[in-house]
């Protein structure tokens, strides 16, 4: 231990034999000696320095051992020094009472008996350390309390933002329009939500805590809620539309989104639910709306057929029979002219009319192919293909399954469609070759169309002013089917209609 951290005694004497002796004495105790010759010199030397002992001799000329205790120990009222008072005089009580007033804890006589001196300086020495022990532990302990405070300090800090945080989540929750839930995962229990799911289905507080998600969800519902979890990854997000049941017994339309994560070796599923009432009431609006326009639609096609059959009779049976009169009558005409000129113009109006008549077979057949009623879908498929490919000079490859039985209306709906193709081939493809497959499974008949022209782009097949294409949906959604439309780049268009075998 270096000198400035020893404990420091205070030697005084007038006599320089007396302090080396006493010097002598202490020397092989570890303190720092301070020594003097007079009161004086001793104020001088000790003045700020703390001292263990002094040791000062009574009698003194100038000034007393008594008055530099006194002095020296006003100079230091927080902490008083313990004084030995030495003297080679018997120490009367007058001389006691007075030492013990300005600061004597003992008083020695001389001849100083070594052991005796030792043996007290060892005690203020014991007191010293255990003094400098206990300054040390209040210094850490007030360390430790200081930063304790400043641990507290930070700790309110955090508390006070979690709550802060905790206060903002919470105003956050109960402002979401839908409901909010924490459940435990797999046990599917709730521990959190915000205050709109008690609102809405109306639940009080103490009602909510530990309830199974299951137990909000009708009967019904159940089993699509265990099925969308059941391949529920970390990270993942499910939804499901669901009914959830209110306290009161109204189910209510919800479409819920949950997450899956872990916190702290627990798993939750966290995620927020959305009345979706008026978008189902909009959505059955919506499909009746569908419903009644279809219909419509239905009922307007089977009045246009209604009207084509008409004005294919009135045509066959009117027009075609007179232009028939028309003809015989011509050719009675002409075997009783001479004239060659005359003769000539009559086989040209006679030719006129001839081709006047197919004209009106083919707008007839057109309007109402017979052939449908009365040889059924497959002969008038090769009818018309072989009119279509005459006319627009396009190879036209049959594949008909012969034992379809199909009803007549089903087999009118089906040869619209296939007129319909067909024209639209002619007008936009550049195709120079088509085929045609009718086809059967166990379910459904096949009706499928293509050609190896330049195709057709996703939103001509999506456009509005697609009439073409929107008139074959609507068909084929009149017998219960689905028709669908898709081209590769430049390398022909496929049109496959699949129509259920009990629609027809």
């Amino acid at each position: 231990m270096s000198d400035q951290h020893l404990p420091n005694i205070l030697i005084v004497d007038d006599n320089e034999e007396n302090l080396v002796l006493l010097e002598a004495v202490i020397r092989n105790i570890k303190l720092n000696i301070i020594r003097a010759l007079s009161g004086a010199e001793a104020l001088v030397k000790t003045r700020g320095i703390d001292l263990m002992l002094a040791i000062i001799d009574v009698s003194m000329p100038e000034m007393t051992g008594y008055e530099l205790a006194i002095i020296m120990n006003d100079e230091r009222p927080a902490e008083k020094v313990p004084v030995i008072f030495v003297t080679a005089n018997n120490v009367r009580m007058s001389d006691v009472l007075k030492g013990y007033s300005s600061g004597a804890v003992d008083f020695i006589i001389k001849p100083i008996v070594n052991v005796m001196l030792l043996s007290k300086i060892n005690v203020f020495l014991d007191l010293f350390y255990q003094k400098q022990t206990i300054i040390s532990k209040n210094i850490l302990l007030n360390k430790s309390a200081g930063e304790l405070i400043l641990f507290n300090e930070r700790l309110k800090k955090r508390e006070d933002k979690l709550l802060q945080e905790q206060h903002f989540t919470k105003a956050l929750l109960d402002s979401i329009p839908g409901i909010f839930y924490l459940y435990t995962y797999p046990e599917l229990r709730l521990v959190k939500w915000n205050k709109q799911h008690e609102t809405l289905l109306g639940f009080e507080t103490h009602e909510m805590e530990g309830r199974h998600a299951l137990e909000w969800h009708s009967a019904e519902a159940r089993d699509a809620v265990l099925d969308s979890l059941k391949d529920f990854m970390d990270g993942s997000q499910v939804s499901v539309e669901t009914t959830l049941l209110a306290k009161d017994g109204r189910l209510i339309p919800f479409f819920l989104t949950g997450l899956k994560f872990e916190d702290n070796g627990q798993n939750y599923l966290i995620g927020i639910g959305t009345d979706i009432t008026k978008r189902k009431i909009a959505e059955e609006e919506l499909k009746n709306s569908f419903e009644q326009l279809h219909q419509l639609t239905k009922h307007i096609e089977k009045v246009r057929e209604e009207e084509r059959l008409v004005i294919s009779r009135d045509l066959h049976d009117d027009l075609g029979q007179a232009l028939t009169a028309v003809k015989i009558d011509l050719g009675i005409i002409k075997r009783q002219l001479i004239d060659e000129d005359v003769v000539s113009k009559i086989n040209k109006v006679s030719a006129l009319v001839g081709e006047t008549i197919k004209t009106v077979q083919r707008i007839t057949s057109e309007l109402r192919p017979q052939i449908i009623d009365d040889l059924g879908l497959e002969a008038a498929i090769e009818w018309y293909t072989n009119e279509f490919a005459a006319r627009n000079g396009i190879e036209i490859f049959l594949d008909i399954t012969s034992d379809i039985s199909i009803n007549p209306d089903a087999s009118l709906t089906l040869f619209r469609i296939l007129q319909e193709s067909l024209t639209n081939i002619a007008r936009h493809s550049k195709a120079t070759s088509v085929e045609i497959e009718l086809s059967r499974n166990a379910d459904f008949i096949i009706f499928r169309i293509s050609d190896n022209g330049i195709g057709i782009t996703e939103s001509q097949i999506k456009s509005k002013n697609s009439f073409g294409i929107i008139s074959m949906k609507e068909r084929a959604a009149s017998l219960g089917g689905i028709l669908d439309i898709s081209s590769e780049n430049g390398h022909g268009t496929v049109i496959m209609l699949k129509l259920p075998i009990n629609h027809l």
